[in-house]
């Protein structure tokens, strides 16, 4: 899987409107089931942009029970709904970040060590550096989210800010909680069971 990322000049306004101008200048990434990369029950899509400063990061969910309750920074998003960036910025597969925000614009950030062994740390970032927006529309069924992503975020990367041509792993997530059914995970690149955390199976992600 490689997505191309484009740049743009300017900073983007985060209000959690996936459909600003901007966005559509963007290539779609479609979600799929993440343990069979069939088609999932519930639509969802993601979008991603750059430029000297920022990754930004756009989310679309079609959701028709959103089911979230928490508020907090690092409370445990993932044990509801959420939407999830994994980047691996120098490509080793044992150091990455992890994103998740929630349809009420609660987010998360850790730094995951992972030994590639089934041994696997998180350790939650106390420099809440990372902004988010959330626009969550219940009567139609729809939430969207943006992220700003300083590169000062990363540090292991080749280049920072990147360079045009850079290759960095990356994975997005999606976690959808239904009333009274099973939860469904989906992936942009699926890792063939419900554990995202499986780098191997990241994309890549290629600054154009």
């Amino acid at each position: 899987m490689i997505y191309y990322c484009r740049k743009i000049e300017e900073d983007l306004f985060l209000d959690g409107n996936a459909d600003k101008q901007q966005w559509k200048t963007a290539k779609e990434i479609r979600l799929v089931d993440n343990s069979t990369g069939g088609k999932p029950q519930q639509a969802a899509t993601a979008k991603l942009l750059w430029n000297d400063r920022n990754l930004y990061v756009c989310f679309k969910c079609t959701d028709n029970y959103i089911n979230a309750t928490m508020t907090g920074y690092n409370d445990r998003l993932y044990e509801e709904e959420v939407a999830e960036v994994f980047i691996d910025d120098n490509r080793d597969m044992k150091t990455y970040i992890e994103l998740e925000v929630n349809p009420l614009n609660a987010l998360l950030h850790y730094s995951i060590h992972n030994d590639l062994k089934g041994n696997i740390i998180g350790y939650g970032r106390v420099d809440k550096n990372i902004k988010s927006a959330v626009l969550c529309d219940k009567l139609k069924g729809i939430w969207s989210a943006e992220l700003e992503i300083p590169f000062s975020e990363f540090i292991t990367a080749e280049n920072i800010p990147p360079e045009k041509g850079d290759r960095w792993l990356a994975n997005f997530y999606r976690i959808d909680r239904p009333k009274d059914k099973k939860a469904e995970y989906t992936a942009w690149s699926p890792t063939g069971q419900d554990n995202f955390h499986r780098p191997e199976k990241f994309g890549e992600l290629i600054f154009d």
